[in-house]
């Protein structure tokens, strides 16, 4: 199994507006990319490069709820 670390950077006092929730993500130690989260998108930027990949909340749900593994929630 991959060795995930999860790194937030940024974290608003309130709730999430105009300020974005900023996770830095690495496998093994080596940065994979930043993932962004904000009242309207969800935002993935890969390391070193140009570009990010936007989804509406609708959208990631809908990625999610069909490419993700399902399983009972634990929290």
């Amino acid at each position: 199994m991959s060795d995930y670390k999860l790194e937030m950077i940024k974290i608003p006092k309130l709730e999430i507006g105009n300020s974005d929730v900023v996770f830095h993500v690495e496998e093994q130690g080596e940065k994979l990319g930043s993932l962004r989260i904000s009242k309207g998108n969800v935002v993935w930027t890969p390391v070193n490069k140009q570009y990010s990949y936007w989804l509406n909340w609708n959208d990631f749900g809908d990625m999610i709820t069909e490419k993700g593994h399902r399983d009972k929630a634990r929290y």
